[in-house]
């Protein structure tokens, strides 16, 4: 079965999922797992076994500027319970602090702002995120 990312959300909120931002992109959520070599001298190629996940320092989205949406944001100072979405209800969740900065602009351009995430905990994937 394929999903589109029609309808993909960032969710998130001190307590509960109540806050809702659409999105224009969303970066990888877990990051790939390091490998370790376990390779010895009866080896005739290298072995490798899984070492722990490379997460990313903040989780970058970019959405068009809402001066509202952004003041808010930036107003936060408690860490968020957080959550991407996807149509399906499936997804991922995290604790994290949110803040948002403007982007660059162009001529003819559309406004846009990226909200950074830095998550303060493993993402978990969920087959319904709920959001109480």
């Amino acid at each position: 079965m394929a999903l589109s990312t029609f309808n993909t959300t960032l969710k998130y909120g001190a307590t509960s999922l109540d806050k809702t931002l659409k999105i224009k992109d969303f970066p990888s959520i877990l990051g790939k797992r390091s490998s370790i070599e376990v390779t010895d001298l009866s080896d005739d190629a290298q072995r490798f076994i899984p070492g722990i996940r490379q997460q990313e320092e903040s989780f970058d989205f970019t959405a068009n500027y809402d001066p509202e949406v952004y003041e808010e944001i930036n107003g936060l100072t408690a860490k968020q319970k957080c959550a991407l979405v996807f149509s399906d209800g499936s997804g991922y969740t995290w604790d994290g602090k949110i803040s948002a900065s403007v982007n660059e602009g162009d001529v003819d351009g559309v406004l846009e702002m990226t909200v950074s995430i830095t998550p303060e905990s493993v993402p978990t994937w969920a087959k319904a995120v709920t959001t109480a």
